[in-house]
């Protein structure tokens, strides 16, 4: 598995001879229209129970413009592609790769684009960044995982609404089963919605979002969500929240509510300290639990990050301590 790897991103890496002067974290140059990068993420995991190591989202990523009008982005990706646990010795890996993102896009006017393929789901501000490396913390809120699909196979019509100042919109839908249902949090045929977004000022901004979607297992979920962030470079504030509607096969309903709020504070370019809070309620699973989070986080270079965190749950077997390093390359 290990020789895998090495071969994988040698072999990247041996073509950067016949492309343009390399920087880390843009990719290989070959023209406008191909572009040839990649990430990958470590993991360490200390809890109550185990400590674990993950080689974690090993991808390949091409990108570039066919032509004024169109463009694409492709990206494969093997997740828990080496695993370790150290508490009984036991190793595990799955070097598959699947398509993570694989979508089109055609540039018509500020007011009309269309995003057509498996892409990101453009809801909120956490959901919009996949990439470990470009995230502030490791963990995610159970906010951007448990409460809707974080991918769309199917289209995205976007745009500055016309005659507002700043606001942007996002129609979208599927009705169709994911391009590749591995990495699908929530594995659905039937997904709609709408999301709007508010430019206040070169700082601050708003949004909400509302949608429905079927799961595989015919569980019905109606949500709204909202959100705004604020960043000036030295301080960021961040808050979501979602509220979502459950009708089951069995004509029971039940309610399901989470938000975050995050705060960083950057104390010089490179380094920067992280607090989260997050509340999590599904009525259905009866799952509920209060998370406090402390984190650092260090850039030496943007492409790379080093990051740290500790996690207390009021559920108090579940705290745990991370630990990872990210690359874009």
């Amino acid at each position: 598995m290990y020789l895998k790897f090495l071969s994988l991103f040698s072999l990247l890496f041996l073509t950067l001879a016949h492309a343009e002067p390399y920087e880390l974290g843009r990719g290989i140059h070959y023209s406008d229209s191909l572009n040839v990068g990649g990430y990958f993420s470590t993991e360490f995991e200390s809890n109550k129970n185990t400590d674990t190591f993950t080689l974690d989202d090993v991808a390949l990523m091409a990108y570039g413009d066919i032509n004024p009008t169109i463009s694409y982005l492709a990206e494969f990706e093997a997740i828990r592609f080496y695993h370790k646990n150290f508490t009984d010795g036991a190793e595990e890996g799955n070097p598959k790769f699947h398509a993570e993102r694989l979508y089109g896009d055609i540039w018509l006017s500020d007011a009309f684009n269309i995003r057509f393929g498996k892409q990101i789901t453009p809801i909120g501000y956490w959901n919009k960044e996949p990439i470990n490396v470009l995230r502030d913390t490791t963990s995610n809120p159970l906010y951007s995982t448990l409460l809707f699909p974080r991918l769309l196979s199917g289209i995205d019509i976007n745009g500055y609404v016309p005659q507002t100042k700043g606001m942007r919109y996002h129609l979208f839908g599927q009705n169709n089963r994911d391009l590749d249902e591995e990495y699908i949090n929530l594995p659905n045929t039937h997904f709609y919605g709408l999301a709007l977004e508010q430019e206040f000022s070169m700082e601050l901004n708003a949004g909400v979002s509302i949608g429905e979607y079927i799961t595989k297992t015919n569980q019905r979920t109606r949500f709204m969500q909202a959100g705004t962030k604020y960043d000036d470079s030295q301080w960021q504030f961040i808050l979501e929240a979602l509220l979502a509607k459950n009708q089951y096969s069995n004509t029971q309903e039940d309610y399901a509510f989470s938000g975050y709020a995050q705060t960083m504070y950057h104390v010089t370019q490179e380094h920067a300290l992280i607090g989260r809070y997050e509340y999590f309620n599904d009525h259905h699973t009866n799952y509920k639990d209060n998370i406090a989070i402390l984190g650092y986080s260090y850039r030496p270079l943007y492409p790379v990050s080093l990051k740290g965190e500790y996690q207390w749950h009021s559920l108090h077997d579940e705290n745990r301590a991370l630990f990872s390093l990210s690359v874009l390359f």
